[in-house]
């Protein structure tokens, strides 16, 4: 599936199902941004089942992402799906089974698109949000490997709104393996690779 077909496909049908004529309570849209610290959950692998099992973790350096939305309100219910533009920045630390150790930066850029469905009670917000995500480059001398058509997520989260700022906290767990392979000095290594994140983010009505 081409990486752009679901994003357009998702704003497709979210603006052409909804009135052209509705007042700005129902309808806004806007920019958003905010900080990731991301987990990287990577299983153990050998490349010699005769030699020590080879280890690989990643640890939280930052990331951050920008994006558009677009807010749909019903009473206390809003719908709001979003596109960002993630970059996630890790450290790899790489043990091979003769106990050598190499640590290097990983950074990836994906594109995610989460469909947030909350209820608004006075400025609190609750919010659930399924997301889709495609990776789009990553660099770093070790590479991660997987189904170039995206992955499935889901988040919970709660937040504050207060005229045109909405300011949430949330939590990103992975559906399924963003990875399946890992790459290492040019061989490639099956894995599950799987990503959760503590998401903060603000968005401002335009």
């Amino acid at each position: 599936m081409d990486k752009c077909f679901l994003p357009a496909l998702i704003w497709g049908v979210c603006l052409c199902a909804w009135p052209a004529n509705l007042s700005a309570q129902l309808y806004s849209y806007g920019v958003s941004a905010g900080a990731h610290v991301a987990q990287i959950e990577v299983d153990p692998f050998s490349i010699d089942p005769n030699q020590p099992l080879e280890t690989m973790s990643f640890t939280a350096t930052g990331g951050y992402h920008v994006g558009l939305y677009t807010r749909f309100g019903m009473g206390i219910v809003y719908l709001q799906p979003q596109m960002w533009f993630t970059v996630l920045n890790q450290e790899v630390t790489y043990m091979d089974g003769s106990g050598t150790t190499q640590t290097m930066p990983w950074t990836m850029q994906r594109l995610d698109i989460p469909l947030e469905i909350g209820v608004k009670m006075g400025p609190l917000l609750i919010l659930a949000a399924p997301v889709w995500s495609a990776p789009l480059s990553q660099s770093t001398m070790v590479q991660t490997l997987g189904p170039s058509s995206g992955t499935w997520g889901g988040q919970v989260g709660v937040g504050v709104k207060f005229g045109p700022v909405q300011v949430t906290a949330r939590y990103e767990g992975s559906l399924a393996p963003f990875a399946d392979q890992i790459a290492v000095g040019g061989s490639s290594y099956a894995t599950d690779s799987r990503i959760s994140q503590l998401i903060t983010s603000l968005s401002l009505k335009l």
